[in-house]
């Protein structure tokens, strides 16, 4: 594979129409390694996976679910959840944030969002686990996980068909009856992509935000004596160490040249997006974690016609869960040296794997 890390070769890679995200487009030694995302499965054909105009179709849809509107109205629902979680987080004892606040709260989320049933929180978590992971000794199931997700996501569907109600898939199959729009296979990868990514990165924020702020002391001290810096410090979070490594791969469609260097046609790329927010050329002092930082702009969520849908949910999430954590306990500290926290093996997403805290009113 080819490997992008600067910032600006970054960005220009994510508008390249050259670079394709079809893996149509990819070359047979990728295909034949089997490297695809849900491959041979119609996990291959979605979205994320997509050039226009099939891209821009699929989109429309899907960020009309996600308008601004309708962001503001899960906003109560978010709170509601996030305060019922930090009542149940005990004081003075260790407590893994990553299990008992960021998962729950953002598969719970997903679930409100899709009209999913509460009962499949555990499942659901566990298939995204496995369908990101670099873990040698997982690898082999993250296909499995895949397949078990997409059917579940099926399953879901012809339920909703039968009790269309206020949520974002009952939008989705609605809007999938207009002619030209989606067909059968298309809603299935549509609302299978929300739900994944949906959680993810999500979850992945919110530890990669309490790391950042217990590894700053400074940061959080200023957050606290000025709460109104909370959006900012979310981004600089996003930028600092976000949740998203990497988008999907890139194809060239024809030979293309990067920085002086040529990459044939169909080789695969991976645009290294933390990496780019770490290139001097583009921040100052890159490797300083600073909430007031001036210029906030980031790769975090994709830039151009693949920026992420959801980017303003998980956002929110954030926001809400870190605001309410700060105002409810006077004081948190890491339960375990910083050398054992460990991030979760990915090749695209990034966070801690688990993340014990200890909480003082």
């Amino acid at each position: 594979m080819w490997l992008v890390s600067r910032y600006e070769d970054v960005r220009e890679g994510f508008t390249d129409a050259r670079l394709s995200s079809d893996y149509r487009n990819a070359s047979p030694a990728f295909t034949e390694a089997s490297l695809a995302f849900g491959s041979g499965t119609v996990a291959e054909r979605s979205m994320v996976n997509l050039d226009p105009p099939d891209h821009t179709r699929l989109r429309k849809p899907a960020t009309a679910a996600f308008s601004g509107r309708r962001v503001a109205q899960w906003e109560a629902a978010i709170e509601k959840m996030t305060d019922t979680l930090l009542g149940a987080v005990p004081t003075g004892e260790p407590v893994d944030v990553m299990n008992h606040l960021a998962t729950p709260l953002s598969v719970g989320l997903i679930c409100d969002v899709v009209g999913a049933p509460p009962g499949d929180r555990a499942r659901l978590r566990e298939w995204g686990d496995l369908m990101f992971t670099a873990d040698p000794a997982e690898r082999h199931l993250a296909h499995g996980a895949i397949e078990s997700m997409l059917e579940y996501t099926g399953d879901l569907i012809l339920r909703k068909k039968d009790n269309l109600g206020a949520d974002l898939l009952s939008d989705l199959i609605r809007a999938s009856r207009t002619p030209g729009a989606l067909d059968e296979d298309e809603l299935l990868t549509t609302v299978f992509g929300i739900i994944v990514a949906g959680y993810e990165t999500s979850i992945r924020l919110v530890g990669s935000t309490f790391l950042a702020l217990l590894d700053h002391p400074e940061q959080r001290s200023l957050l606290r004596r000025d709460p109104t810096l909370i959006d900012s410090a979310i981004e600089e979070v996003l930028r600092y160490d976000g949740p998203t490594a990497s988008p999907m791969w890139r194809f060239p469609t024809t030979d293309v040249e990067i920085a002086g260097v040529t990459i044939p046609a169909r080789e695969p790329i991976l645009l290294l997006v933390g990496s780019a927010h770490r290139d001097p050329a583009r921040y100052p002092a890159p490797d300083s974690f600073d909430i007031s930082r001036e210029d906030k702009r980031h790769l975090a969520f994709g830039h151009g016609i693949h920026r992420c849908v959801g980017a303003q949910l998980a956002r929110l999430e954030a926001k809400i869960v870190i605001s309410r954590t700060l105002d409810r306990f006077s004081r948190m500290s890491l339960a375990v040296p910083r050398g054992d926290v460990l991030f979760a093996p990915s090749l695209i997403m990034r966070g801690p794997a688990r993340l014990p805290l200890v909480f003082e009113n």
